[in-house]
């Protein structure tokens, strides 16, 4: 990681622009046994204001979080929150974009919703959530047995509820989710560079989960550098790593004071 903070040093002191995004569960915060307890400290969000108030770097926020949660929580001016793997989008002048349309989302939302509360019913580790134009069960702190039953039966219930066209479905041993077909990081970060054009970029991209791995295929293909967070995988499309969300703290940290100092 150090040669990408060379990097971007270098590139900053020369005129150029930075385009960084933050995932932010498992990236910012270590992850939490829900997303209420995984709240951004006093030091990370002074940390975050002083790179939004840095001239030549655009800073984004994106999550699978709802844009809601991600304004409640990251309360500051010039910094762009794409919640919902991208499809509502607070942008860097405040105004609010939603690139679906939720009266269409929601019937088919609320549907999955009543059939996975039934599901869950009387079965303890499990946690639904409904994010307005997703919806999410976590199973990380069930039991092994209960979530071998539940999570593929409720993959079922929501394969069925919708049509592949219009959602996705995204599954995992302990996690399952249905969202809609822009609900993908890689696009939402195409989407969001070809809202704002820029002379001399960069990109770097922090991420740590699968849903990144989309962003980081895009990121490499323009050029950027994605960074993974956390356990080294094999197959993952990132050029560097970081192994915690500590870690990405302290480098965000140094690379603040590097981009402040003079060439």
């Amino acid at each position: 990681m150090n040669k990408t903070l060379q990097a971007v040093q270098t590139h900053l002191h020369t005129g150029g622009h930075l385009w960084l995004f933050l995932d932010y569960d498992g990236t910012l915060v270590p992850i939490a046994r829900t997303p209420d307890e995984a709240q951004p400290d006093a030091a990370l969000l002074y940390l975050l204001a002083r790179i939004a108030r840095t001239e030549s770097i655009d800073l984004t926020i994106i999550s699978g979080r709802p844009l809601a949660s991600l304004r409640t929580m990251l309360r500051m001016p010039g910094i762009t929150l794409a919640g919902t793997y991208g499809i509502e989008v607070r942008k860097r002048n405040a105004t609010i974009v939603r690139r679906v349309d939720p009266t269409r989302i929601r019937p088919k939302i609320l549907k999955i919703k009543s059939a996975w509360r039934k599901l869950i019913a009387k079965r303890s580790g499990f946690l639904l959530e409904d994010k307005g134009l997703s919806i999410a069960l976590h199973a990380r702190f069930a039991k092994p047995s209960e979530r071998a039953v539940v999570i593929p039966s409720a993959e079922v219930i929501a394969r069925m509820a919708v049509r592949p066209t219009n959602f996705r479905v995204l599954a995992d041993v302990d996690f399952l989710e249905v969202a809609p077909t822009l609900a993908h990081k890689g696009k939402a970060v195409e989407w969001l560079l070809g809202q704002r054009k820029l002379q001399s970029e960069m990109l770097v991209y922090f991420g740590d989960d699968d849903k990144d791995e989309e962003a980081f295929e895009v990121v490499r293909q323009i050029g950027g550098i994605p960074v993974r967070v956390g356990k080294f995988l094999s197959t993952s499309k990132a050029k560097e790593q970081l192994a915690s969300s500590k870690d990405v703290r302290v480098w965000l940290g140094r690379f603040l004071e590097a981009s402040r100092e003079t060439p």
